[in-house]
């Protein structure tokens, strides 16, 4: 009876034991995934907060250069930066102006100097009314660059000729889960942070007011004088949780670009 009265106390505690383990495992397994996904919308937004900050550091204040551009695309909206390189060193602006004109329908042009430019890199010139126009270098020998293609117009002596990055995000799916990639230059899609699966961008301009802001600014002009943007991430766990069901976490955040005004 003793032994029987045990073994029944002790299959009891056991049952016990498991359940509470069981819990544990479940709850440290949800706990995981927030913790996953929380870490991907967090990481994600504050990249993005960093470079839209940046967006137009040593770059024309003034004409027609934009740098800032997207695409509403409900909840996968696209962006697209322009930020200006600088010497890590320094940290002067990479830039410097032609010494002499550069002709349509030409690719070569003589600058004051080469420092800070690479081949294969984007520049951005600009004429004294402030149009320009974006190219990229083909070669450089000393003080000459040469782009790829030609000159869209003619570019007199003392152009501006800018060194720049520019960086385009986007969901994409890769092997059937959301990833929110980067495009450097033009380049390939690279990816970022996986299990982003929403992106939305509303855009804030001057004169505020009216300030309510608008999905896409409609003109060029409009994005010339964007002031804020609120952001929304919505990342999503890589697995499904005990319950079957995937974990969510949203982050929102809005940033005010002051290199862009």
């Amino acid at each position: 009876m003793e032994l029987l009265v045990s073994m029944l106390l002790s299959a009891i505690a056991l049952a016990v034991v498991a359940r509470d383990f069981g819990f544990y495992v479940k709850t440290r397994a949800n706990m995981d995934m927030v913790a996953e996904t929380q870490q991907a919308a967090s990481s994600s937004m504050t990249f993005l907060t960093q470079e839209l900050r940046q967006a137009g550091a040593c770059l024309p204040e003034l004409g027609n250069f934009i740098a800032l551009e997207g695409e509403d695309n409900g909840d996968r909206d696209t962006l697209t930066l322009r930020i200006g390189r600088a010497d890590n060193d320094s940290l002067q602006c990479d830039r410097t102006i032609l010494k002499k004109r550069a002709k349509k329908n030409e690719s070569l042009m003589k600058v004051e100097s080469s420092a800070g430019f690479e081949v294969g890199q984007w520049i951005y010139m600009v004429k004294a009314t402030g149009h320009g126009n974006f190219f990229r270098i083909a070669g450089i020998d000393g003080v000459w660059i040469q782009i790829e293609g030609t000159f869209d117009k003619n570019y007199g002596r003392g152009s501006g000729v800018y060194a720049i990055e520019e960086r385009h995000y986007e969901i994409q799916e890769i092997d059937g889960v959301p990833v929110l990639t980067v495009e450097i230059d033009g380049g390939y899609a690279q990816p970022m942070v996986r299990g982003i699966e929403k992106l939305n961008i509303e855009y804030l301009m001057d004169p505020c007011p009216p300030c309510s802001p608008v999905d896409e600014p409609s003109s060029d002009d409009q994005w010339r004088v964007v002031r804020e943007l609120d952001i929304t991430i919505v990342a999503k766990s890589s697995r499904p949780g005990p319950d079957g069901q995937y974990r969510t976490v949203e982050h929102k955040s809005t940033v005010k670009p002051r290199n862009l005004l």
